[in-house]
């Protein structure tokens, strides 16, 4: 029995409501029901609230004695190639800016060095825009960031960096204005890895938090 029906089958066993619940562990209604739809997972010092509420063992709670651990990889962060779409087209853009610019000085009275100054000017432009593009699409790959009872695969060359949960310290996104894309960052006790640019960036944040929150749960039985 998964998380979410252990809750609820918990629950309803002791005749509660979600509200009742919701006011012994001092969380939300909303808390309670997203726990029992499967959309989060408590903390860990709730998990123990809940196991002592209920008079049962964290493992019985987690269902620990029957579940095998998974190494089977699952995807959370798709790659969004809109930006590699958009930095591809400004990079054309500039550098036909720069052809037709040096078309039309051959016609121009401007002195040597104002040539060349323009010149490197675009060219350091297009030279920027050209990175980000190959930023943006290294790994090219669809599926950027997998999961599994372990612990995360950011996606790269070979098979890419596996992270244990036990090495993960924080996540963060910045995402780019209104657009709920942009780059994640994974910080580990060691390093931080920053992968761009990723689809859904507040959903794949959502859902790692839970998903660590919960295997940490686990561990620290």
């Amino acid at each position: 029995m998964d998380f979410a029906n252990k809750i609820l089958s918990l629950r309803e066993e002791h005749h509660l409501t979600q509200e009742q619940l919701a006011e012994r562990l001092c969380v939300t209604r909303q808390a309670v029901s997203k726990w029992e739809r499967g959309l989060s997972y408590p903390s860990l010092d709730i998990l123990r609230l809940i196991a002592k509420e209920f008079s049962i063992s964290m493992n019985e709670l987690l269902d620990l004695h029957q579940k095998e651990k998974s190494e089977e990889y699952k995807p959370i962060g798709y790659k969004n190639f809109g930006f590699s779409f958009l930095y591809a087209f400004l990079f054309i853009c500039v550098l036909l800016v720069i052809i037709f610019f040096n078309l039309a000085l051959q016609e121009s009275p401007a002195s040597l060095w104002e040539q060349v100054f323009y010149n490197v000017l675009l060219i350091f432009i297009d030279l920027c825009v050209f990175c980000l593009l190959v930023n943006s699409l290294i790994p090219f790959s669809k599926v950027v960031i997998e999961y599994n009872d372990y612990g995360i695969r950011i996606k790269g060359k070979g098979k890419g960096v596996e992270l244990p949960y036990s090495s993960l310290s924080l996540i963060e996104i910045r995402t780019h204005g209104n657009w709920n894309s942009g780059t994640l960052k994974i910080h580990t006790y060691q390093k931080t890895y920053i992968i761009y640019a990723l689809k859904d960036l507040n959903q794949v944040k959502t859902g790692l938090d839970e998903i660590i929150s919960l295997q940490k749960a686990e561990n620290n039985l």
